[in-house]
């Protein structure tokens, strides 16, 4: 599956041209990715919603979820989590050193990750945000459709356990960006299943929204911030095993670099129906603190 995976990442251009399959990445500590969009409606343009306002961006998107025009490819991976699997696993006592009282300052900047790494699929409807500046769209559109997400490892507590995953996701994203103004969006519903036993099968509902404003000031709540959150149930139970949220504060730098850093504070609770077998004995943190630096530029 990988070396298919990377065939069409280097060859589909080749194979199919260039206004057929175009490619994105994204960089960040928490969330690294490559993308490969592969258009499936070439007789028509894409939508330009440069226009529109946030609310009817929405709803003309939830209008038109069963007329699919884009099939998305996306590697990722997470490098703070990543980095959390090492310290622990290689650097042990260095890892320890960090425990204060019932916490560890590690483990609250890696935690909210459940995998190292996926690979997903999706299929829907995708509008764009045009730049009167550049050609060039970039990360400037907005999707609703049908996404498969799957991987062989799940993290729990900054310990990596072999675990074939998949996800089944209806989902609502979308990201804007202006010469001023910066805005991203996140809305799902999905259900998860695990192969090994040890992880309970879930149901879960989650939202994200972040907004930057280079003109407003760095202390204003409702254009330099951002929240996520998620709420999880055994889909065998309908116990609750999951609550995450997170509150973070933008501070935009001056200057043509569109530099913005980020400091963000959450609470994750896990609860004991999450996890069984090994993954219990080796112990779960049932309350969590999320502490979350993050720089974009």
């Amino acid at each position: 599956m990988k070396f298919s995976f990377l065939f069409l990442f280097i060859f589909s251009p080749i194979i199919y041209g260039e206004d057929f399959v175009e490619f994105d990445y994204e960089a960040d500590i928490y969330y690294s990715n490559i993308s490969a969009f592969i258009d499936l409606d070439t007789a028509n343009e894409v939508a330009d919603y440069s226009l529109v306002n946030e609310v009817d961006i929405y709803s003309d998107l939830l209008l038109q979820t069963f007329d699919p025009n884009i099939f998305l490819i996306e590697f990722a991976v997470h490098p703070m989590p990543l980095w959390g699997l090492h310290i622990r696993n290689k650097h042990l006592e260095q890892y320890d050193r960090y425990n204060a009282k019932s916490s560890n300052l590690i483990k609250s900047v890696t935690a909210g990750f459940d995998e190292p790494y996926s690979l997903s699929f999706f299929f829907g409807r995708m509008a764009v945000f045009k730049n009167k500046n550049s050609k060039n769209i970039g990360k400037n559109r907005a999707y609703i459709g049908y996404l498969v997400t799957l991987g062989d490892n799940s993290i729990n507590d900054n310990l990596l356990y072999s675990n074939r995953w998949i996800n089944l996701e209806f989902k609502l994203k979308g990201t804007r960006e202006k010469e001023k103004q910066d805005l991203d969006w996140s809305f799902r519903v999905g259900y998860k299943i695990n192969e090994n036993e040890d992880f309970e099968n879930t149901m879960y509902i989650g939202a994200r929204r972040s907004s930057i404003d280079f003109d407003q000031s760095v202390y204003s709540l409702f254009y330099n911030s951002a929240f996520e959150s998620m709420i999880e149930f055994s889909a065998k139970t309908l116990d609750l095993t999951k609550i995450e949220l997170m509150i973070e504060k933008k501070f935009p730098v001056s200057g043509e670099s569109k530099a913005v850093f980020g400091l963000g504070i959450g609470y994750l609770l896990n609860s004991n129906q999450k996890y069984s077998g090994d993954v219990e004995r080796d112990g779960i943190d049932n309350h969590q603190f999320l502490f979350r630096p993050n720089f974009k530029f």
